[in-house]
């Protein structure tokens, strides 16, 4: 009895699992631009309260009266830094490579 393979059960069903596979990875990509964008209002938020912070304090108010208001300083950003570029140890010149240990034997 010969083997019936239906070709085209196994591509639907091929089909249907790269299908899934394909609504997760759009899924995640709307995740991470939510994120973004919530990313970006919070960061807008903080600048808003920042200048308005700032704003009581140059109307007078003192931040020991807003604190006790329960009013307190707005959090510091991190300020994040370049990078400097890794500097390895330097090479000795060449003529010192070339030098060899004089050996008294």
């Amino acid at each position: 009895m010969a083997i019936h393979i239906d070709a085209e059960k196994i591509e639907n069903e091929l089909q249907q699992r790269l299908s899934n596979r394909m609504d997760s990875v759009r899924l995640l990509v709307k995740s991470r631009q939510n994120v973004a964008e919530a990313r970006e209002a919070l960061a807008a938020a903080e600048d808003e309260d920042a200048r308005r912070y700032q704003a009581a304090l140059t109307a007078g108010w003192t931040a020991d009266e807003l604190r006790s208001a329960g009013l307190n300083e707005p959090e510091k950003k991190l300020r994040v830094r370049k990078r400097a570029t890794r500097r390895t140890a330097q090479t000795p010149p060449a003529s010192e490579q070339t030098e060899q240990p004089q050996h008294q034997g």
